[in-house]
């Protein structure tokens, strides 16, 4: 085969140009630090490459953003129910102040009062938090606030609460009493009318102050044409209607006499008493409760009805009717690592119980009452101080013993309520408890799967830089060689290029 000039030529040129070209990638990566510049330099780099700072890009989002974000929220709703158990501490001292006989009217109504403000700040300061703009403890409603802002007057709700046998409670009501009348100059007439208890079983609702059909308004359908509706359901699975008699807990002294047979409910307190044979029935059956009620005119900060119960609202002004279904397990889900979710909310009726709103308001009955009897009593001690009368002394004095007969029922009645009241506040905090350590557990597993997700990050980080970061004495000996190469290329090249014709004749 003949070799000529232009084979030589040629052949120069493209050893050259390939020792450039790895001169030139070597160069390259010393100057980057990258194995490739290009896709098509190592395809199953880039490949790699690419699955890894997916890879990366994905743990950055959950350790930057939705893991952090997940424990900030977690950690603002551990701190909501710390704080409102540290507010129950101090309530069940005040309970157990109460329940002193000793107590003076204004030291009786100034517990009451500092209980009433710790029951705000626990819904108003803690339950109502919110982060970032998202409340904390409204389930799915994370923009609606748990409790109304503001007094609201336009809106009318059917509210279905559900409770079990076990529900009811023994109340002690104080019946009748007598009370000063001119025209009685008999003193044992005080005698004959003087106060006696009765026991019944109670259902408390969440809400005093409710509606009954003369006061609600048009437009929507209140249960049928009832003010309430109460329906218990056995193990048998057989529904038995009760017909509850809408009252006044004020409208007599009696009222609250309840017979055996008798369901009775007291609208302005929010309360249902049963009697004898009605809760007897109900406890063999140890069956359900259903008791649908109508609520309207709600006082600011009142606890919006759908974030504890099934209700249907309608406003009166835009004619507008929302159903909302029991809230129950409304879990707002974070995805904190690959296939990984964590419930990040803990809902209001999971953690705070309305229980502690009503037996306030129970404690606060019965401090009137007594304060009421108080004052009569003082009256009476006044006019017996005043009167020189002989008759008119003996019956006042028989008065005088009826009121302090019936004061001792009364602070009976008070401090059996301040007992409950200290049994509630043991059972909200045990329910507060429970959603709080509920609440730690799952702070404690992100917590893990962020130290993971660390580690994870600078795992991919190694592998990164193993897959794409080039080793730099390597790559500066290779470029090295390359230079040494390119530059012999280039000298032979001379060399043999540089002869002529006339060098072979």
């Amino acid at each position: 085969m003949r070799v000529t000039n232009t084979m030589l030529s040629n052949s120069a040129k493209s050893h050259i140009l390939n020792n450039k070209n790895k001169l030139l990638k070597y160069q390259e990566q010393y100057t980057s630090q990258q194995k490739i510049q290009r896709p098509s330099d190592d395809p199953v780099v880039a490949v790699r490459a690419l699955k890894l700072r997916t890879t990366y890009a994905q743990i950055q989002q959950y350790t930057e953003r939705n893991v952090r974000d997940a424990m900030e929220w977690m950690d603002m709703t551990e701190g909501a129910m710390t704080n409102a158990g540290k507010v129950l501490d101090s309530m069940k001292a005040l309970l157990n102040q109460g329940n002193c006989d000793d107590l003076e009217v204004d030291q009786r109504n100034s517990i009451v009062q500092t209980l009433r403000k710790n029951v705000e700040s626990i819904f108003q300061s803690e339950a109502n938090q919110d982060y970032s703009g998202r409340y904390l403890f409204s389930g799915y409603r994370t923009d609606t606030s748990l409790l109304f802002p503001s007094v609201t007057t336009n809106l009318q709700y059917k509210i279905k609460e559900n409770f079990s046998y076990d529900s009811f409670r023994n109340v002690t009501s104080v019946i009748g009493g007598a009370s000063y009348n001119a025209d009685i100059t008999d003193g044992q007439e005080y005698i004959t009318a003087q106060a006696f208890t009765a026991t019944s079983y109670r259902l408390q609702l969440a809400y005093k102050d409710c509606a009954i059909l003369d006061s609600f308004g048009e437009g929507f359908d209140p249960l049928d044409g009832q003010s309430i509706v109460m329906t218990y359901t056995g193990q048998d699975g057989e529904e038995t209607a009760l017909e509850p008699e809408p009252k006044l807990s004020t409208e007599s002294s009696d009222v609250r006499n309840i017979g055996e047979d008798d369901v009775v409910y007291f609208y302005d307190t929010g309360e249902i008493l049963v009697g004898k044979n009605v809760f007897s029935a109900i406890q063999e059956a140890q069956a359900s409760i259903s008791i649908q009620y109508l609520k309207s005119d709600f006082d600011k900060f009142d606890v919006r009805p759908e974030m504890y119960f099934e209700a249907q609202s309608h406003d009166t002004i835009t004619n507008k009717t929302i159903s909302y279904s029991e809230p129950e397990k409304q879990t707002i889900n974070y995805e904190i690592n690959f296939s990984q979710t964590i419930d990040v909310n803990t809902q209001a009726r999971d953690a705070f119980s309305t229980d502690i709103y009503r037996n306030i308001d129970y404690i606060e009955q019965t401090v009137k009452y007594v304060d009421e009897t108080d004052i009569k009593l003082d009256e009476v001690k006044k006019m017996i101080d005043n009167s020189t009368d002989e008759s008119q002394i003996a019956t006042l004095n028989s008065l005088k013993r009826a009121l302090e007969d019936e004061k001792k029922l009364r602070v009976s009645v008070m401090a059996e309520a301040f007992g409950m009241g200290i049994t509630m506040v043991d059972k909200v905090q045990e329910q507060l408890n429970v959603a709080l350590a509920d609440c730690g557990a799952r702070y404690k597993r992100t917590e893990l799967t962020y130290d993971k997700l660390l580690d994870n990050r600078l795992d991919t980080e190694d592998k990164m830089s193993e897959n794409e970061g080039v080793d730099l004495p390597d790559v500066y000996i290779n470029a090295t060689q390359a230079e040494n190469l390119y530059q012999a290329s280039l000298q032979i090249t001379s060399r043999v290029l540089g002869n002529s014709l006339l060098d072979y004749i």
